[in-house]
């Protein structure tokens, strides 16, 4: 019995240490949809003074860096370089972003040989801004972009968010940790 109790204890202690330190209440999931399903989730939840946005990409499945386009111009040397449509995220209501957005490290996705250049995600990828509370109204996140596979795109067209704020969103310090993602200082318009 003594074992069985240890075992199940361990277990348990397992369990909640492989929980992330940002775990806690996400918003619905918005989803994106090619012809054979999802391609991306979006969802967002605000941790304090900070705004997080989660991208959770189908297999084979990536979307584009906030900054792409200003990636591109610099690779390419070109000021309007063919690319593919950034992720734009915009936020109104209860809520007014503070600052620069901050995202998960893109990945190179360039093809040097057709001087195509462009930045993107695969799997999971975070978005991070600080935030402040603008009144009592529910915040309502706006994201807009491109997926793609191998073969196809979709657009990522005014997908919305609603989060209901609670007493104390938007102030507090965040458990989000912000040191692996990249500030954006000059986000891309589509």
């Amino acid at each position: 019995m003594l074992e069985k109790t240890r075992f199940f204890l361990g277990v348990a202690v397992a369990v909640a240490s492989a929980i992330p330190v940002y775990a806690g209440e996400w918003s619905e999931r918005a989803e994106v949809r090619g012809r054979r399903g999802a391609v991306v989730t979006y969802r967002a939840k605000v941790d304090g003074d900070t705004l997080i946005v989660e991208a959770s990409h189908d297999k084979g499945w990536h979307t584009y860096a906030m900054d792409n386009v200003q990636r591109a111009q610099k690779k390419s040397g070109k000021e309007k370089p063919e690319t593919e449509f950034p992720t734009v995220i915009s936020v109104a209501g209860g809520l007014s972003v503070e600052g620069n957005w901050r995202q998960t490290k893109p990945k190179e996705l360039s093809q040097d040989v057709i001087q195509w250049y462009t930045w993107g995600f695969e799997g999971k990828a975070y978005f991070a801004a600080k935030i402040k509370r603008s009144g009592d109204a529910p915040a309502r996140i706006t994201i807009n972009g491109q997926a793609c596979n191998a073969t196809s795109c979709s657009m990522v067209d005014g997908i919305v968010i609603t989060l209901t704020l609670k007493e104390g969103d938007g102030t507090g310090t965040s458990m989000f940790d912000l040191t692996d993602l990249l500030e954006i200082t000059k986000p891309s318009k589509p």
